[in-house]
């Protein structure tokens, strides 16, 4: 894999990040924020509308990074990048906002913009995301989720610990089936790599490192995890796979950037 196909999409996605954070941190600017109300219907139909207007701009510059990427990996036979699924549901966008816009009624309403940035960022990207997997499906080979810099957040370097296994949304999940696999979050800068043979590995790609630190975490029976379980609601279908956050950030401090040094 030529790893600058990589880093030019990282980069044309960094830039589209900034451009729409810029707005919409602009737009919020613009609100009175002693009339909550005002400012809560105002953000779900700006933002709904932020998102279906950037969004597709995510896939399109991943439908050219796919193409990119068959063509380094040296692909042979008839292919074209095609767009899948559509973007963020707009109830969905809408949801979160008036999750968030609950912070309008606190002595700190402006602490909901924090909130709102990372989510717009994840909204905007995840159809991106969804076409790299969409056609890597198509094509009949695998994608994975590849972290950049030198440091990369616990969840993700959890996920990443997956492998090129990644077909479809339903496989996507951790190897112990968390099905959480295809979650990103907020400000996110992994990579979606398609895989099709060991050539096309990302030079510091390491899932076996990554899978090792996982399984260390998993195998954690430490009175701080059994507690840190215990404090889940019952029904928490991913309980195993924030207790294996929850420990690799304790465990391997210095590997992830959101390590915590507990000595």
């Amino acid at each position: 894999m030529a790893d600058p196909v990589i880093e030019q999409f990282r980069a044309a996605n960094a830039g589209l990040s900034k451009l729409v954070r810029d707005e919409l941190a602009g737009f919020f600017g613009t609100l009175d924020l002693a009339k909550p109300e005002a400012v809560r219907d105002a953000l779900l139909e700006f933002v709904p509308l932020l998102v279906s207007e950037y969004g597709p701009v995510a896939e399109s510059l991943a439908l050219d990074y796919y193409e990119e990427m068959r063509a380094a990996s040296g692909a042979s036979g008839a292919f074209r990048a095609m767009a899948g699924a559509g973007g963020i549901p707009t109830g969905a966008v809408e949801s979160k906002v008036r999750y968030l816009a609950g912070q309008l009624w606190t002595p700190d309403p402006a602490s909901m913009l924090g909130g709102l940035l990372s989510a717009v960022d994840k909204y905007v990207k995840q159809p991106g995301r969804d076409a790299v997997s969409y056609n890597a499906k198509r094509e009949g080979v695998a994608w994975a989720r590849v972290p950049t810099g030198a440091k990369t957040c616990a969840f993700c370097l959890v996920l990443a610990s997956r492998d090129a296994v990644f077909h479809s949304k339903q496989s996507a999940g951790d190897r112990r089936g968390t099905g959480k696999g295809d979650a990103f979050h907020g400000d996110c800068d992994c990579s979606v790599v398609r895989i099709s043979k060991a050539s096309d590995y990302p030079k510091g790609y390491l899932p076996d490192n990554y899978y090792d630190m996982y399984t260390s975490a998993t195998d954690d029976n430490s009175p701080e995890v059994a507690a840190f379980l215990e404090s889940l609601p019952p029904g928490d279908k991913n309980k195993q796979l924030k207790a294996a956050v929850f420990s690799m950030r304790r465990n391997f401090p210095n590997a992830v950037k959101d390590g915590v040094h507990t000595h």
